[in-house]
């Protein structure tokens, strides 16, 4: 268990710790009206025999010592988030006390480390796309993960119940794509991972269409529908004159188009560009560094490729490249200098020409320079 793997003096602060969680000083003396109102809305505390009792400062970075050391156990600190840990840690200290037992080091540590493992499962997750033309295909693999029609076997076999049930849950999901895909881990960590995947699966799909049609990153918006300010949905404009007179509601639906994806278009893409490959990269967690380059290219790509703002597209898209130039930590300046001159001189954009090449490279290198 992680208490028996935990070093002499570690172990030694954990049963000081937990040894002063139990005494009178842990505590605070009877508040008044007052005091309460002193110490704060969070200030905090435990429930013991129907009353609120607030905690003294030392009960406090107690806690705040074993919340630490738990959160960094292995297990735990890349498949539980650090709230996760507070509050179970918290809830461990007030169910001690109401047992009215006083817990050994271990016992306490070795509890709440059971009962955190006990939260980290395998999640499926479905989010809704849109943006997306899929054409004559019924589904696209992506490394994982999957886009999919709206298909209601699939609802069928999860086990809804209570307040959910299959029919109004899959109302809200018929109309659009699905978004498919697993995660492992606790319940915030696994959502926040699945964000993250979904992020970085619409931004390889961005990337695909920008190889595929010139001028996709202007005219296509696929996005995962996992916050409300990204989701697509017409201006309304309401209208009236001062005295609330002569009102007018105009509608405004964008200038947005859905990216096309056929049979054919993907069979390209896997043939000639690597797509389940680059699709598979973010799933991999012994990356080479030039596998871990692609990836955060993808990231920044993705978040260009999600933002309305020109201005901003253009910051993220150089971001992206200098991820994927800068591969190693050392030369950074050099190595960015020499992708960007490489790319404008030779890639066929005919920014700059062949002959101007070494002195174009030098004035980059100087921007760099004074950028830093």
């Amino acid at each position: 268990m992680p208490f028996s793997e935990m070093t002499p003096k570690q172990k030694r602060i954990v049963e000081k710790d937990v040894e002063s969680l139990f005494t009178p000083k842990a505590i605070l003396p009877k508040q008044t009206l007052e005091s309460i109102r002193k110490l704060g809305f969070f200030h905090p505390s435990i429930k013991f025999q129907g009353r609120t009792r607030y905690l003294s400062e030392k009960a406090i970075a107690a806690l705040t010592r074993l919340t630490d050391m738990v959160g960094r156990l292995a297990g735990i600190s890349d498949s539980v988030s650090q709230n996760e840990v507070s509050w179970q840690v918290a809830k461990s200290h007030n169910d001690w006390v109401e047992t009215l037992l006083q817990p050994t080091g271990q016992e306490f540590i070795d509890g709440i480390v059971q009962t955190l493992l006990g939260t980290v499962k395998d999640y499926q997750f479905l989010a809704q796309l849109e943006g997306l033309d899929m054409k004559d295909q019924n589904a696209i693999q992506l490394g994982s993960y999957r886009i999919q029609r709206p298909d209601r076997a699939l609802f069928e076999a999860i086990k809804f119940g209570g307040n959910l049930d299959i029919d109004s849950v899959y109302d809200q999901f018929k109309d659009s794509l699905w978004l498919i895909g697993a995660v492992r881990g606790s319940n915030d960590v696994a959502s926040e991972r699945f964000e993250q995947r979904a992020t970085l699966t619409v931004g390889t799909l961005a990337i695909c269409g920008a190889v595929r049609y010139r001028g996709a990153i202007w005219r296509s918006r696929v996005r995962a529908i996992i916050s409300p300010l990204e989701h697509r949905k017409a201006i309304s404009i309401l209208r009236w004159g001062r005295e609330g007179d002569d009102p007018s509601l105009k509608r405004d639906w964008g200038g947005e188009q859905d990216l096309p994806f056929d049979a054919e278009s993907i069979a390209h893409l896997n043939r000639e560009y690597f797509l389940q490959r680059l699709a598979s990269l973010p799933e991999q967690t012994d990356r080479s560094e030039l596998e871990g380059a692609i990836v955060r290219s993808v990231y920044w790509f993705a978040d260009a490729y999600r933002d309305p703002n020109p201005t901003m597209q253009f910051i993220k898209l150089w971001s992206c490249a200098e991820c994927f130039f800068a591969i190693d930590k050392e030369g950074v300046t050099e190595l960015n200098a020499r992708g960007f001159a490489v790319t404008l001189t030779f890639a066929g954009f005919r920014v700059v020409d062949v002959k101007d090449y070494p002195e174009f490279k030098r004035r980059v290198k100087k921007l760099y320079e004074l950028r830093s």
